[in-house]
C-alpha cells in the first residue's frame, strides 16, 4: 500500500501502526518521527510563505485568505501523480492546520486513478483511539492497532490512580494562540481533566475560542501552558511578551507562583497517540509532587 498523509495527525498514527514505509508523500507539517522527513513534501502551507513567524501577522494571513475564500495550502499534483497513492488521509477538522476537506477533493479529482481518502475528524479525546482503529483496520494493522491502544489505556489508568491520592484540581488556561488569546477546545479540556486539571475556559468537543484579556484576568488561572499551534518551544519563548507585557500579568496566581510554562504543542494539536505523552506531561506540571518525572523536563520551559 502506498499512503500519502496531508497531516500530522495521520502521520504519527501511520507511524504507530508500523505502516512508515508505506508513507510515500507528507504535508509540510510532518515531522514526527524525524524518519518521516526524508518522504516527500506535498502539502505545503501558503501561510508560512506569506507570513513571518509572528502570532499577529500569521492570524492577519489567516483572516485575509478566509475573506478571500482563498486556500490555504498547495497540494503538488505533479508529485501525487509520479507518487501513485492508494490511499490518502486527511482531515475535516481546521483548514488552518491541515488542507481543507474541499481542497483535498477538488485535487485529488484530477488524479487519475483517483486514490482512496480517510478522513480524520475527531474531536474529542476518545475518538482519536476510535479513528486509530480505523486506520487500523482499513490497513490490515488490527493487531498493531490492539497492542497500540492497550499500551496507551494502560499508561491513561496508572495517571488516574496516581491522582486519586489528591481532590485538588487546579485552573489551567492551555493557550492555543498569543494575539489574540486562544482557549484550546477540541479534546484539550478532556486532556486537562484526564491529567488532574480543570478547564473554565475550553469547551469539549468544539472549536477554540478567542478570548478577551478580561477573561484571562477574571478566570485567574493557577497553571498556564503555553502551546501556540504549529510553535516550537523557541518559537513561542521568543513571543513571550505577548502574554508577560498585558496589563495585570503579574498579579495571576499561575504567574505569582510561577506556574507558566511554554510547552510542546504538537503534543496537544496532534490528535494521534502522542495525546497521551501531552496528559502524562499535564500531570507532571499540575501535580508535581505526583508525578516528579524528570525526563519531562525536556518537553517544557518556564515562561
Amino acid at each position: 500500500m502506498r499512503i500519502a498523509s496531508f497531516l500530522p495527525t495521520g502521520t504519527e498514527m501511520l507511524y504507530a501502526l508500523g505502516l512508515g514505509r508505506s508513507v510515500v508523500g507528507r504535508s509540510q507539517h510532518c515531522v514526527y518521527p524525524p524518519a518521516v522527513r526524508s518522504k516527500p513534501v506535498v502539502v505545503s502551507s501558503r501561510v508560512k510563505k506569506i507570513a513571518a513567524q509572528d502570532s499577529v501577522k500569521i492570524h492577519q494571513a489567516v483572516l485575509s485568505m478566509r475573506r478571500a475564500k482563498a486556500h490555504q495550502f498547495d497540494i503538488d499534483l505533479k508529485a501525487l501523480r509520479r507518487l501513485k497513492p492508494d490511499l490518502v488521509i486527511t482531515q475535516n477538522l481546521c483548514s488552518v492546520c491541515a488542507a481543507s476537506h474541499t481542497e483535498v477533493h477538488q485535487a485529488l479529482a484530477a488524479l487519475n486513478p483517483r486514490p482512496k481518502v480517510v478522513t480524520l475528524q475527531a474531536q474529542r479525546f476518545d475518538q482519536v483511539f476510535s479513528e486509530i482503529r480505523h486506520l487500523a483496520e482499513l490497513t490490515g494493522r488490527a493487531g498493531a492497532a490492539h497492542r497500540l491502544l492497550q499500551s496507551l489505556g494502560e499508561r491513561l489508568t496508572r495517571l488516574r490512580e496516581r491522582l486519586a491520592a489528591t481532590a485538588r484540581r487546579p485552573r489551567v488556561w492551555c493557550c492555543e494562540w498569543l494575539e489574540p488569546p486562544m482557549a484550546a477546545g477540541h479534546w484539550i479540556p478532556e486532556m486537562i481533566g484526564c491529567a488532574g486539571g480543570a478547564d473554565g475556559l475550553g469547551e469539549p468537543g468544539r472549536d477554540s475560542l478567542w478570548l478577551k484579556w478580561e477573561q484571562v484576568r477574571a478566570y485567574d488561572p493557577e497553571v498556564i501552558a503555553a502551546m501556540p499551534c504549529s510553535y516550537t518551544i523557541p518559537q513561542t519563548l521568543k513571543e513571550r511578551r505577548r502574554l508577560t507585557g498585558r496589563p495585570g500579568w503579574k498579579g495571576l496566581s499561575a504567574v505569582r507562583n510561577r506556574r507558566v510554562f511554554a510547552v510542546t504543542g504538537e503534543l496537544f494539536h496532534h490528535a494521534g497517540p502522542r495525546l497521551v505523552n501531552g496528559v502524562e506531561l499535564l500531570a507532571h506540571l499540575l501535580h508535581p509532587e505526583l508525578f516528579p518525572d524528570g525526563q519531562l523536563r525536556r518537553l517544557y520551559r518556564p515562561l
